[in-house]
């Protein structure tokens, strides 16, 4: 969502079309507890999706390139196309980024909500869900919108699972949690708090809280965690874990008056810069 975002923005700029790269989805070669294999599932949304070809994608990382017209280009002409190749360095915004002409491949995070600053309800409405809840989950969604109540999102599954992401970000321990519960009660009349997880057995075992609490363990037909964003960015205020999947839901909600606490340490490497993922108007504790 991140990467989209400021795909779009560039494109809007430009005037150009946005083409995106799934090739790191479609490749399974890694092993799974090194990196998590995902499915596309961003069509959650009504936005419009446009898929690079293989030869397009080959023409920027300057490999071997067949001109349409049959002329194969040379090593110093693929290293000149190589150059149309920015990938990102650190985690930090990069405020030149904006500024990138036509015909460039972006390869990287892009974890910032000042890459889509000025355009912010342009992005807000192509990420509106085009599914309503239904069943069950619309059960929740009218209890949850019906209290002064407050998401909680515990992050485990591949944070636990992959060696990559167990070393770079970690998973929040439970005193984060408490600590921010008793800053958010301390200023909000919180009725009931709604658990969000993808371990909520684990959630249930484990978690000792202070307020009304219902664990989000329902069934649903089509994409689970889909339906889940949407419930969670009905809630009123927010306690995140350090994924973008709560980042987003957070952001996305538009509860006037509402408050996001997020964990200062959204890394557990120390040498990747988490200084402008959180929004200043966000409290990190």
């Amino acid at each position: 969502m991140f990467q989209y975002a400021l795909g779009y923005h560039l494109a809007q700029k430009n005037n150009t079309i946005l083409k995106v790269d799934t090739t790191l989805l479609t490749d399974k070669s890694q092993p799974h507890e090194i990196v998590t294999h995902r499915n596309l599932e961003i069509d959650i949304f009504d936005i419009p999706l446009n898929f690079a070809t293989q030869e397009e994608i080959e023409y920027f990382n300057g490999k071997k390139y067949t001109h349409p017209a049959g002329k194969v280009y040379n090593k110093i002409t693929r290293v000149s196309r190589k150059k149309n190749l920015i990938i990102e360095k650190g985690r930090n915004f990069h405020p030149e980024m904006l500024a990138l002409p036509d015909n460039k491949c972006l390869v990287g995070s892009w974890q910032s909500e000042k890459y889509f600053t000025g355009i912010e309800s342009k992005i807000r409405e192509l990420y509106a869900f085009n599914k309503p809840l239904s069943g069950k989950p619309l059960e929740l969604g009218n209890e949850i919108t019906k209290t002064n109540s407050a998401c909680i999102h515990i992050r485990r599954g591949d944070y636990i699972t992959s060696t990559l992401y167990t070393k770079t970000l970690g998973v929040q321990n439970l005193d984060y949690y408490y600590r921010a519960l008793e800053l958010l009660t301390s200023k909000q009349a919180i009725e009931r708090v709604f658990v969000f997880s993808d371990d909520i057995e684990w959630c249930k075992n484990n978690l000792n809280l202070s307020v009304p609490v219902t664990y989000m363990d329902y069934t649903t037909d089509g994409k689970k965690y889909a339906t889940d964003m949407q419930l969670m960015g009905l809630c009123k205020h927010f306690i995140i874990a350090n994924s973008t999947f709560s980042w987003w839901a957070a952001w996305l909600a538009n509860f006037t008056g509402k408050m996001v606490i997020a964990p200062t340490n959204w890394y557990k490497d120390p040498a990747l810069d988490s200084t402008d993922i959180i929004p200043s108007n966000w409290i990190k504790i």
